[in-house]
């Protein structure tokens, strides 16, 4: 029901210590042996005089954006997980691929080829379901058995994910947009299940009920949706997403402009539930258009958080509760792309956390705008970025100014890599593409300087640093990918004999962003930020 995926809890661990280790099945070792290093402990840090906090410090890379198709990025081959594994692997504590670790392919393999492959007598409830998740499952198979170098370094370094589009499928707007008919739209559910068996499993979450999928009855001109198996009084409704109902297509989860046709199911929208009615009826904001059987899923909140010594982390979700962008009204009061939910737990988090730095994990660019596809094709009104969300975007950085703190948002989906200084305690650091083919700043980002005072949209900002292509290079000579290793300087060494350890916590402990190029490993920038005076 989980593509025998699973998970097994270690318990028990020592800090600041590598451990090996080997899977076996049925006595026998299965796949290759791995390592990771774990985490320094608070109470091993501490020392009463001089680190009473028990501060640390720790590394961790970020990155985005790894296409192995030859057509759009490097290829099979990943030169930035080559130079990951041989310089880095070894040092580094946890890795944050932060969306787009996967493109799609394979998404319309046949469930039958996958039930007879698994040597199953019948298909799991969930591909009865939906059975498009198997060609998503063969996605991420294919993935881990053709990235060698990808998957050596995720047998070696432990890691946090998040999805973007393509985990889930490409250019996917409006998943909340309540009445949207479109067939990317309500792939949402079907993506975020199959990301969650093979990637999703490593995050802390804040709401951990799966995706809700099941079949289900409408009547044409009824709000209501049946279902006799479902009990709805026992699901948390409050806490989870818009409905949908599935296209029901092959295509549905495939990456291609012609399938974005009128094909699908007449009843597949998106959908507000405004109220429980009993046990297995739903009643929804709108009638159905045809009476009919149909597949339905109710969305989940993807969203959690995790503290790292003097840091707090928040993995946030950009796709599942987003509303629909507007290019013609990029300032329009109360389009949200984080959705009610999981802003109001942001900031409130925020508010709540002692922490001195805040990391915030949005998959798409806070600053610069996304609206073009780097020379392949892309339907109307596109734009990935916050730069569609002004109005949210905004309320943000004024309730982080407030905050004090210094609060980096990590970002991708763009194919380059920049640092950027927003306010004084707010700043933007993109880090990728790790193996896709790279975006034109005069084309695909407003015409951005590659250094510079950016004056675009209501707010000014700081371009630091960036990876910047120009125009006149042929789409595949674009292929320049970087990543990002963070240190946090918490901490030095200062024992009262050499070889000894008295951890020593600095007054204003520091942030180093430090970028590489992917193909040489060789430093191209570092940002360093401490803690005010």
């Amino acid at each position: 029901d989980r593509d025998n995926t699973g998970v097994a809890n270690l318990t028990g661990l020592k800090g600041d210590t590598r451990y090996y280790y080997q899977i076996f099945v049925k006595d026998n070792p299965h796949g290759l042996p791995g390592t990771f290093l774990t985490l320094p402990s608070a109470e091993e840090s501490r020392n009463p005089e001089h680190n009473p906090k028990g501060l640390f410090n720790f590394r961790f890379e970020v990155g985005s954006c790894a296409n192995q198709n030859p057509l759009h990025g490097i290829g099979h081959r990943s030169p930035v997980y080559e130079n990951l594994n041989q310089d880095w692997a070894d040092k580094t504590h946890f890795h944050i691929m932060n969306g787009d670790w996967l493109y799609e392919e394979l998404r319309t393999y046949p469930p039958e080829a996958w039930r007879l492959i698994q040597g199953q007598d019948a298909l799991p409830p969930t591909v009865k379901t939906m059975p498009s998740i198997v060609g998503v499952w063969e996605n991420y198979k294919l993935y881990l058995s053709r990235g060698n170098e990808l998957a050596q370094w995720h047998r070696n370094v432990p890691s946090y994910f998040t999805f973007d589009d393509h985990e889930l499928v490409n250019d996917i707007w409006g998943s909340a947009e309540i009445g949207k008919r479109h067939r990317r739209t309500v792939f949402r559910d079907i993506g975020t299940r199959a990301w969650f068996d093979y990637l999703g499993w490593a995050n802390p979450v804040e709401h951990p009920r799966r995706v809700h999928a099941a079949r289900g009855k409408m009547t044409a001109g009824s709000k209501l949706l049946v279902d006799p198996l479902t009990d709805f009084t026992k699901l948390p409704i409050d806490q989870m997403g818009t409905l949908h109902v599935h296209w029901g297509t092959p295509e549905a989860g495939v990456n291609n402009l012609k399938f974005d046709n009128d094909d699908g199911h007449k009843n597949s929208y998106v959908y507000q539930i405004t109220k429980v009615v009993d046990a297995h009826t739903l009643e929804l904001h709108m009638p159905a258009k045809v009476s009919d059987e149909i597949t339905y899923s109710i969305g989940r909140n993807s969203f959690g958080k995790f503290r790292v010594a003097n840091c707090e982390f928040f993995l946030l979700d950009t796709r599942g509760s987003r509303d629909m962008h507007d290019v013609a009204n990029r300032g329009k009061e109360g389009v949200s792309m984080l959705g009610k939910t999981q802003r109001e737990w942001l900031l409130k988090s925020m508010k709540e956390s002692d922490a001195d730095f805040f990391f915030l994990t949005s998959t798409v660019p806070f600053m610069i705008p996304h609206s073009g596809a780097g020379g392949f094709e892309a339907a109307e009104n596109k734009e990935e970025a916050w730069t569609g969300f002004l109005d949210e975007r905004e309320q943000l950085i004024n309730e982080w100014d407030k905050l004090g703190k210094k609060i980096f948002v990590m970002t991708g989906d763009l194919h380059n890599s920049f640092a950027i200084k927003i306010t004084d305690n707010v700043w933007e650091f993109c880090c990728g593409p790790h193996n896709s083919v790279n975006h034109v700043p005069k084309h695909d980002e407003m015409n951005r300087p590659a250094t510079g005072i950016f004056d675009w949209g209501p707010r000014k900002c700081d371009i630091r640093w960036s990876s910047y292509i120009l125009p006149d290079l042929e789409r595949l000579q674009r292929l320049y990918p970087y990543f990002c290793v963070v240190q946090v300087n918490n901490v030095f060494n200062m024992p009262q004999k050499l070889g000894d350890k008295r951890l020593v916590a600095y007054p204003h402990p520091q942030i180093i962003f430090q970028y590489y190029n992917g193909r040489t490993g060789e430093l191209a920038y570092a940002e360093a930020i401490s803690l005010d005076r």
